[in-house]
């Protein structure tokens, strides 16, 4: 036993053991882990220490507010307590409580302390201690151009720039804006100093200032511009030649190629012409005083006429408005830009003025195809056209005209009104204007063209339109479509009244036909089997006063009864011929006629029975119901020897029921299908199917008699009263 607890220790021991080391591991996989965050979170509280690394920082995490601690040289202050220094790596700025009410200049060294910010455009420095270490020189400038300024590689560092000035003016008491021309593009440079009383334009300068720029609301940069603390950091490289040494150049050569004149590329240029339009923004039109002669046919050519000279215009902007008419002869300095289509003078200014020199230029007459071209650009032209539309824009006045095939826009700066109406025709004069081109191979074309209008009294009224509008068409074709619309409906309710109306006559034809016929009828009746009836009569009655044998005056007897019930019954039938079925609609009263046709007492009695009254029922239903139950009362009488009848109508479940009940011997079955000879039955249904009503004979059952049941539903009444 000894040795298996031996063994059993040994275990124990080394499974101990293997536990203690487990929970090292444990721990070293804890602790590591924890180690490693702490580093990673010291390591991201470090202090940034250069500028490169605040501009590299994403806005979200310069928000955060990432420790600084950055040596660098003032390069310059913008009044409101925002500093923008550099160091070595690049540029940035500081503001915030420590850096107000302390005065720094430009070169001065610091040092400052604080949180990252995001800054409009790039990170910055929220500065909670700002220490001033020593004076000296501001950050040595970088060389750039406009490239470098649109880009944005050089915002908020000092850079030197070469250009050449083009326009000087003040933006207010203390304050000065200068237009520095690099290259082709025109960057702005903002000086914290009165206008600098050198002569700048036209000049080659220097400039030494900070890089910054407008930031719109999504962190981009929209232009470029620098900030100059004075004008000790505008050099000026070469100075700008007298405006009065400038030679006199044609339009027509701005911006051609000329070798000779590629050194002066960039330089104002002088120019005279007559002025054709001035505009209160500073646009003038001027039409060149010498104009171009074009080239004329080769040597080989046949000899033509000589060759024709073109005037040229051409646009300027001047940096100031001036108050110019049309014909005057102006002399303006400017800067050669392509503008649109053809070249123009931009931030010129005016020399000098000609009164009377020259009388108004003519509008030039121009084709669609020249309107189309672009050969008149900034000219004075004139052409006629429809007008299509009038309205107010946010720039003046502005027209639609169809000029032949070709619309045209035409414009009329300002507040004044044009009294042309749509439709009319006008002949308008002024400043032909190429807004926009596109290239078709080596070649640019125009693709929209405007005229610009000097005043009211350049449209003028040709023909006024004609007075029917589009507007009063319209209402016409309305008034027309609306007159058509009621014709048609009042046709069509015509013929609906036409058909009624002759529906109508239709039935008062048919019906006085019918009525007259019955009458023709009743007459023949009357004349011919009532009479003969009569006769008989007569003869039965002469022979029963002679002495006759028992049997004999019996059977005369039964006989003379027969023939005046015959003679009733024709009498009663030429009644009912000579009675109009429409004007007896009361059933009740009908009833109570045959009725009384049908009584003879003491021999037979006949009543009759309603329950509460009767409802409104057509003629020819009243006139089918009467006859059925004449009818019925006929049948009771001839065959049954009925002694007392009784004629009963009521309403029962929507329905009439009319029932002739008489108190004689009772109907054998099958009867009511009819016998040979006999029609009085099948009268009796077809009345009924007439009329959508149901009829049943009923004999029996425990009550003497026959009864004639007669159900007319309601509804069938109204349908049949319809359908008449």
């Amino acid at each position: 036993m000894s040795r298996p607890l031996a063994c059993l220790g040994k275990a124990g021991v080394a499974s101990g053991g293997r536990r203690r080391s487990n929970a090292r591991v444990m721990k070293v996989w804890i602790i590591t882990p924890c180690l490693l965050l702490l580093a990673v979170a010291g390591l991201g509280q470090e202090k940034l220490a250069r500028a490169a690394e605040v501009r590299a920082l994403p806005a979200d995490r310069a928000a955060a507010g990432v420790p600084v601690e950055l040596e660098a040289v003032v390069g310059y202050v913008e009044p409101g307590s925002t500093i923008f220094v550099q160091d070595e790596s690049g540029g940035t700025f500081f503001r915030g409580r420590g850096a107000a009410g302390r005065v720094f200049q430009p070169g001065d060294r610091v040092r400052v302390r604080g949180v990252t910010l995001p800054g409009l455009y790039l990170p910055g420095i929220d500065a909670e201690t700002v220490e001033r270490l020593g004076g000296g020189a501001p950050p040595e400038p970088e060389a750039a151009d406009y490239e470098d300024l649109a880009s944005g590689r050089r915002h908020y560092q000092r850079v030197s720039v070469e250009g050449v000035g083009r326009r000087v003016s003040a933006l207010d008491e203390n304050r000065a804006l200068l237009h520095l021309a690099l290259g082709s593009r025109v960057v702005e440079v903002r000086v914290d100093a009165p206008p600098d009383s050198r002569a700048l334009v036209d000049a080659r300068l220097r400039v030494t200032g900070l890089a910054a720029g407008g930031i719109n609301d999504r962190r981009q940069l929209v232009f470029p511009y620098l900030r100059v603390t004075d004008w000790a950091e505008v050099e000026v490289l070469r100075p700008a030649p007298a405006v009065e040494s400038l030679p006199v150049m044609p339009a027509w050569r701005l911006l051609r190629f000329d070798p000779a004149m590629s050194a002066a590329a960039g330089n104002r240029v002088r120019l005279s012409g007559v002025v054709l339009a001035a505009f209160e923004d500073g646009r003038v039109f001027l039409r060149e005083a010498t104009p171009e002669i074009l080239p004329g046919p080769g040597p080989a050519a046949p000899p033509q006429q000589p060759p024709q000279p073109r005037a040229v215009a051409v646009e300027a902007r001047l940096t100031a408005p001036a108050r110019l008419a049309p014909g005057q002869v102006a002399e303006l300095a400017g800067f050669p830009n392509m503008e649109g289509f053809s070249a123009s003078l931009a931030d010129a200014v005016l020399l000098g003025v000609s009164e009377g020199a020259a009388s108004p230029s003519e509008p030039a007459r121009v084709t669609p195809a020249e309107w189309a071209s672009g050969a008149h650009d900034a000219d004075l032209v004139v052409l006629e056209g429809v007008v299509r539309d009038v309205f107010r824009a946010a720039e003046g006045m502005e027209l639609r005209v169809l000029f032949e095939n070709i619309m045209v826009r035409a414009l009329l700066p300002g507040v004044a009104k044009l009294d042309l109406q749509t439709g009319s025709r006008a002949r308008l004069t002024g400043i032909c204007r190429v807004e926009s081109s596109t290239d078709r191979g080596f070649r640019s074309q125009p693709e929209r063209v405007t005229l610009l209008m000097r005043s009211a009294e350049d449209a003028a009224l040709v023909a006024a339109p004609s007075w029917w509008t589009p507007r009063r068409l319209a209402g016409l074709a309305g008034f027309l479509t609306a007159a058509l619309v009621l014709a048609l409906l009042w046709s069509s309710l015509l013929g609906r009244q036409v058909a009624r109306q002759a529906a109508a006559l239709g039935a008062r034809i048919a019906r006085q036909a019918a009525l007259e016929e019955r009458q023709r009828i009743a007459r023949e009746f009357h004349d011919t089997l009532e009479q003969e009836l009569a006769g008989l009569n007569l003869r039965l009655d002469a022979a029963l006063t002679r002495p006759l044998e028992e049997k004999a005056r019996g059977l005369l007897h039964a006989s003379r009864h027969l023939v005046g019930r015959v003679q009733s019954e024709a009498r009663n039938l030429v009644a009912d011929l000579r009675s109009d079925p429409d004007t007896a609609p009361d059933l009740r009263a009908a009833l109570e006629e045959t009725a009384a046709r049908a009584s003879v007492p003491p021999v037979l009695r006949a009543r009759v029975e309603t329950d509460g009254e009767m409802p409104a029922l057509p003629a020819h239903t009243v006139h089918h119901l009467r006859m059925t139950a004449q009818e019925a009362v006929t049948n009771a009488l001839k065959h049954a020897q009925a002694r007392e009848i009784v004629i009963s109508a009521r309403q029962e479940a929507g329905a009439l029921v009319m029932e002739i009940a008489d108190d004689g011997r009772g109907l054998p079955a099958g009867a009511s299908e009819g016998l040979p000879g006999h029609f009085g039955c099948m009268g009796i249904r077809e009345r009924c199917r007439k009329i959508g009503a149901h009829v049943e004979w009923l004999s029996g059952g425990g009550r003497p008699g026959t009864r004639v049941v007669v159900t007319l539903p309601l509804g069938a009444a109204r349908s049949a009263a319809g359908a008449v």
